[in-house]
């Protein structure tokens, strides 16, 4: 960038030069003007050079070494809200910790493996397990479903398979949550699942619903956030009251998750 300073500066110089002599005596500046322009061509065709090639180069470089800050203040974000769902939760209180992993792959309940799930890209190598909890900085993205020595597969919330015992509400009443309708009741919209309460427990919308947890929490650990209910459904002679829940995770954007695994004694 020195050198392209210098040049212009050097061909302004020689400019201002001839058109002073130009205007002192009238005709004298023209062997002034025509060595000014047989000098500046080779330099003109330097400058043109380095715009075209050298200033297209940096503002790549630059371009992409700010698509990398972004990246990596994501990233930061990410791993600063899985830490803090770590500490909100008993993931912490069990001796457990949170695994990153990405979303490579991903396979739909039509799929001929007959589940929907996603691919992430650690595994046994890692201390992943079959039957590990698997949360995003949202809440509850599923469980491992099977283990290669650097992948594993996660059986997705949502899917026909899964049904998660939960606490809601202020009281923290029990009940399950799974996919589907249950017969006469209003069909679910995309994403949204089934919350049936245990006994007679009221359900309002706006309850939290987290996770119960399972013994040695396999396959989920407590506390986990899951979803909030956003309808009620009307009593029509179920075992439990039920009600329509929104997963705080959207299953189909998933990119950052991590597995609950066992802390390194």
């Amino acid at each position: 960038m020195r050198r392209l300073t210098l040049v212009s500066v050097l061909l302004a110089g020689a400019t201002a030069a001839a058109i002073v002599v130009d205007l002192a005596r009238p005709g004298l500046a023209d062997p002034v003007r025509e060595a000014v322009a047989v000098a500046a061509a080779p330099a003109q065709r330097v400058l043109a050079g380095w715009d075209d090639g050298e200033l297209a180069r940096l503002s790549e470089e630059r371009n992409e070494l700010a698509a990398q800050v972004d990246r990596l203040e994501a990233r930061e974000r990410d791993v600063v809200e899985l830490d803090a769902l770590a500490r909100s939760s008993t993931v912490a209180a069990v001796d457990r910790r949170l695994l990153p992993a990405r979303v490579v792959a991903f396979a739909s309940g039509s799929s001929p493996v007959g589940s929907r799930t996603v691919t992430v890209d650690v595994g046994r190598e890692d201390g992943v397990a079959p039957d590990q909890t698997v949360v995003s900085v949202d809440g509850l993205v599923g469980r491992v479903l099977r283990v290669t020595p650097r992948s594993a597969d996660v059986l997705l919330l949502g899917d026909a398979q899964v049904v998660v015992g939960v606490r809601f509400g202020d009281e923290g009443a029990l009940g399950d949550v799974q996919a589907g309708t249950p017969p006469e009741l209003p069909p679910r919209g995309h994403g949204e699942l089934t919350l049936t309460a245990l006994g007679d427990s009221e359900i309002a919308v706006g309850d939290e619903v987290t996770t119960l947890g399972s013994p040695d929490d396999v396959p989920y650990v407590a506390g986990i956030p899951l979803g909030t209910v956003t309808d009620v459904d009307p009593d029509r002679g179920q075992l439990g009251r039920t009600a329509v829940v929104r997963p705080h995770v959207d299953t189909d954007t998933l990119d950052l998750v991590a597995v609950v695994t066992v802390a390194d004694g």
